[in-house]
């Protein structure tokens, strides 16, 4: 798991001076002894060894042996070079072409590219598959976005293949700041906001699209805040405040057993709210999903999230950099504990595709129109990746039995005795052996055949159409 990633979370988004002061008085000889040390085999290591360090390399080694020896991934030293790409990163900042990409095949599509950026300028469109950059050729999305990001300024030659033929174009990189909040409706009153990060405008964004989905008239919402590895405390309170009237986001523990509430008030919203979360849903996300769960503002629908409950400090250095050291340890309202625990969902959803039918379903939506193609999964207009929803093998296709629950609305099971897979709603039960054509069994997870869910459930409509299912359920019960 990338460290970065679910350490961002922050005390606060303001520089602290540090100070650093000599001690009153005589220092105990314990510690005179140990600081002489420390100094004397610095020396005999640049003197004597094979390697002739330097101190630059040495200092550097005795910060990151003080950090190791605490046992803790969250507290680190941020060079300057690597402060100034933390600060991007919680800002979700990055310097490149502005796409997004999948991969299918050892193919790399785009499915997205981001509005006035270089990629759109440049002409390239969803659908494009990335063959080569800059000369070398790619086959996964982690080879492309390597060769993609650099500085900005700098020039990437991209070719693609586009409805058959090559074609070739010339991007400049640029700083792009991705959104942080996004939505739409789903359809049935159901609004969908997805939440990646908690940036310094995160919340502002958040309340636009929220107002723009109430204008719209809305029954219930969706807060997707799956893979969302946290950001600024305050934006967190900002954003708990449209779900909870008065209360807290979390008790703050200090070292010394002192708890500082972090307060919330704010405006409830009169329909029912779902949250996405999942494993890669850690730190101010965490505060956030237990904080309303708490209250009772929320229903969590996914996977257990990660379970970073304490935060960090951002001390910056005088001789350059920054110190990001843990100093709390947050609870929920409830004084549930967080770190190395995690949330757990009201309602477990595996599968990204499905864990947003279940949240849809949860929501009170009851029409699905949903399309799958190339590995992706578009749901009432929201898209993901997950490659196993729907599959074809050897010319029949498939509907990961997971995703088919939480599109009907059913439960699915297994009997050991019996050896069947087993999917049930409303009394009334589809039960395949494990042996059974109609069956289809991969990496341990069962699928059923579209032609048998659609007998079973006959308000399933669906048609293929070379790569793309479309499915569509009206009116579902469960």
């Amino acid at each position: 798991m990338n460290r970065r990633l679910f350490a961002r979370l922050a005390a606060w988004p303001l520089a602290l001076a540090l100070l650093v002061a000599g001690m009153a008085g005589a220092a105990p000889a314990a510690i005179a002894e140990s600081a002489e040390q420390v100094e004397e085999i610095r020396g005999l290591l640049e003197r004597y060894h094979l390697s002739r360090p330097d101190g630059e390399e040495l200092n550097r080694a005795a910060i990151e042996g003080m950090i190791y020896a605490l046992g803790d991934p969250y507290t680190e030293y941020l060079p300057p070079e690597e402060w100034e790409a933390y600060q991007r990163d919680l800002e979700q900042e990055i310097v490149g072409i502005g796409v997004y990409m999948t991969n299918h095949n050892q193919s790399v599509y785009i499915t997205d590219v981001i509005p006035d950026s270089p990629a759109e300028r440049a002409g390239i469109q969803p659908g494009d598959v990335i063959v080569e950059v800059d000369g070398t050729s790619v086959k996964t999305t982690d080879e492309a976005r390597n060769l993609l990001l650099g500085k900005a300024g700098t020039t990437a030659n991209v070719v693609l293949i586009r409805d058959g033929r090559k074609i070739s174009v010339r991007v400049t990189r640029q700083l792009i700041r991705l959104a942080s909040v996004s939505g739409q409706p789903m359809g049935d009153g159901v609004g969908y906001l997805a939440l990646t990060g908690f940036t310094s405008d995160s919340p502002e964004r958040f309340a636009e699209r929220l107002e723009q989905l109430e204008k719209g008239g809305l029954k219930a919402l969706i807060v997707d805040i799956r893979n969302n590895g946290g950001g600024y405390i305050e934006a967190a309170q900002k954003i708990a405040s449209h779900f909870i009237r008065n209360g807290v986001l979390a008790h703050m523990i200090n070292r010394d057993d002192v708890d500082t509430p972090l307060s919330v008030s704010g405006t409830p919203r009169p329909y029912p709210v779902v949250l996405l979360v999942n494993e890669a849903t850690a730190s101010a996300a965490e505060l956030l999903a237990g904080a309303l769960q708490d209250y009772g503002a929320a229903r969590l629908v996914g996977r257990n999230t990660y379970g970073k409950g304490v935060t960090q400090l951002l001390v910056p250095l005088s001789f350059g950099g920054v110190l990001k050291v843990t100093t709390q340890e947050y609870l929920t309202p409830n004084n549930r504990k967080v770190e190395g625990v995690g949330l757990a969902p009201d309602i477990v959803v595996q599968g990204p595709a499905a864990q947003l039918a279940a949240a849809f379903r949860a929501a009170g939506g009851k029409t699905l129109q949903i399309t799958y193609v190339l590995g992706n999964v578009t749901i009432n207009g929201v898209r993901m990746r997950q490659p196993n929803a729907v599959y074809n093998q050897n010319g029949v296709w498939y509907v990961n039995g997971h995703f088919a629950a939480a599109m009907l609305g059913a439960e699915l099971g297994y009997d050991a005795d019996a050896r069947t897979v087993n999917m049930t709603r409303d009394g009334k039960t589809l039960s395949l052996r494990i042996d059974d054509h109609r069956l289809h069994i991969q990496n341990g997870l069962s699928a059923f055949d579209i032609r048998t869910l659609a007998e079973w459930a006959p308000e399933l409509r669906w048609n293929v159409d070379g790569d793309t299912v479309k499915l569509t359920l009206t009116a579902a019960t469960g």
